[in-house]
């Protein structure tokens, strides 16, 4: 075993100890454990498929808690037409400029307060937990190895929201995995997020993807609404655990 097979460095470097991301658990458990703690890993994050009781169960035993279940929609991107979803004038969605990051930093910085499973985790510093999104938004912006594409939604001339796509490829497949999307809160159940996911459909039948996914918090309950509404089905789902090694 290598640590550095383990270690989140993101993670890592944001909190400021060793944190260690283990999603398959092909050795014994216990003898992964004690590995990360000769090598001073203090927590261990894992996301695990729902369909995995057993291992989930094992993990529960060892001490390690769920802090967030969230499911995947699937869309089957196949001869869509523009002309298959509706149109809000008000609502212009387009790509991404420059000057746009920091107001998306912000509308992610308020959009997922106390959200995650790093915010669940009452162990973790949460004005570090409340700056992830932020991050992660810029991350999406300027590094093509954490998205694809970003698009942004103006309503009525003001940035309402947006939303990131990065591009897989696998098994002779080609799909976009949603990344980070929000809307501001001055512009909820006004369909914002719906456009964006309509345009992100569009797009990817201009890039010729069999599908997009998206994940959610099961209990985000507007997006979950969005999607089935858009068509997505939910194809899988996980959970994520933390273990604080003692």
């Amino acid at each position: 075993m290598k640590i550095e097979n383990y270690l989140s460095e993101l993670d890592t470097k944001r909190f400021g100890f060793k944190i260690a991301k283990v999603n398959d658990f092909e050795k014994s458990i216990e003898d992964v454990l004690h590995f990360l703690k000769e090598n001073d890993v203090k927590l261990v994050l894992s996301k695990i498929s729902i369909e995995d009781l057993d291992l989930i169960n094992k993990l529960e035993l060892l001490r390690f808690e769920i802090k967030d279940i969230q499911v995947t929609y699937k869309y089957k991107i196949n001869g869509i037409e523009e002309s298959n979803f509706p149109k809000n004038e008000k609502i212009i969605i387009r790509e991404l400029e420059k000057e746009d990051i920091p107001i998306l930093q912000k509308i992610a910085s308020h959009s997922f307060l106390n959200y995650g499973h790093y915010a669940k985790d009452n162990k973790l510093d949460k004005n570090k937990c409340s700056e992830i999104y932020a991050d992660w938004i810029l991350r999406s912006c300027e590094d093509s190895q954490v998205a694809d594409k970003v698009f942004v939604a103006d309503y009525l001339g003001e940035v309402a929201g947006f939303l990131s796509f990065k591009i897989f490829h696998e098994m002779g497949v080609k799909y976009a995995a949603g990344g980070i999307g929000a809307v501001s809160e001055n512009y909820r159940n006004m369909n914002v997020f719906g456009a964006l996911t309509h345009e992100g459909i569009i797009w990817g039948s201009r890039m010729k993807l069999d599908w997009e996914e998206h994940n959610v918090l099961i209990d985000n309950y507007p997006v979950n609404k969005s999607f089935v509404k858009s068509g997505f089905f939910i194809y899988k789902s996980f959970v994520t655990m933390h273990h604080w090694i003692s």
